[in-house]
């Protein structure tokens, strides 16, 4: 059995009131790959809007609420501590693909701001200028993935197609480019099933001609996992939430069942 000392690269919690609160570890982690060091305009990652802030002198905590939710959920913000320089803040946030843009303030030590770094502002009924972030629209072959079900399933999905990628990450940080890939067996291993190559296999999706799909049930709790092809272990293409081996520095594709 492979065992993975996993340093997740992505967490995010809610709680009542205060939403997205992630370990400084995981921060630094999850800031390092992005390459993001310094505060600036929000960041459009796949299926995350980054945010961060910076502020001149110390501040206890920043958080972001947003307009679609009437502005009652306070998300916060994780210091990144730098030596020498004040704090930098970040949130990564999900967005829903049917969301055009986003509209929020920042609350920052209880004072509630208009972000300096936003790309664009909007002025509301009230007066109060607005951050605004426009978010591109995801085309049908970068749908959700994997696919949480309510009967405590996931499907779990995988394509050729060279619009979700042309070129194939493997754990070991090398690129598989897909054109010299002859559409071999791909098998799921994760920690849910002892990286069994055996046990999931990927069969054609009826629902979906050019994609390939499991259905397996999964507790709630976070799972690692890769697919298994032409004796390449690749990360999963679709789902950009990834931890690594803290041992080797291998990565792992992620995936959070909610309880």
């Amino acid at each position: 059995m492979v065992r993975f000392p996993i340093a997740l690269v992505i967490m995010l919690s809610f709680v009542p009131n205060y939403a997205g609160a992630q370990g400084l570890d995981t921060t630094d982690a999850f800031l390092r790959v992005a390459g993001i060091s310094e505060a600036g305009p929000p960041q459009v990652m796949d299926d995350l809007v980054v945010f961060t802030y910076e502020q001149p002198g110390y501040a206890r905590y920043v958080a972001a609420a947003f307009a679609h939710e009437n502005f009652e959920r306070k998300h916060l913000f994780v210091a990144r501590r730098r030596e020498g320089r004040s704090d930098l803040f970040y949130l990564a946030l999900p967005v829903d693909p049917a969301w055009k843009h986003l509209e929020y303030r920042l609350i920052v030590d209880g004072v509630w701001l208009t972000d300096p770094n936003a790309p664009e502002y909007r002025r509301d009924q009230r007066g109060i200028t607005l951050g605004r972030v426009a978010l591109p629209e995801i085309p049908p072959y970068r749908e959700p993935s994997p696919i949480i079900h309510d009967d405590g399933t996931v499907t779990f999905r995988f394509s050729f197609d060279i619009r979700i990628s042309a070129v194939l990450e493997t754990v070991d940080r090398r690129q598989v480019s897909v054109a010299d890939l002859e559409q071999p067996s791909i098998s799921l291993m994760g920690s849910f099933n002892g990286w069994d190559p055996f046990m999931y296999h990927l069969r054609p999706d009826p629902a979906r001609e050019g994609f390939f799909s499991v259905r397996v049930p999964l507790p709630p709790g976070t799972h690692y996992y890769y697919f298994l092809l032409d004796g390449e272990r690749v990360l999963d293409p679709f789902h950009r939430n990834r931890a690594r081996d803290a041992r080797t520095g291998a990565l792992v594709s992620t995936v959070t069942i909610p309880r």
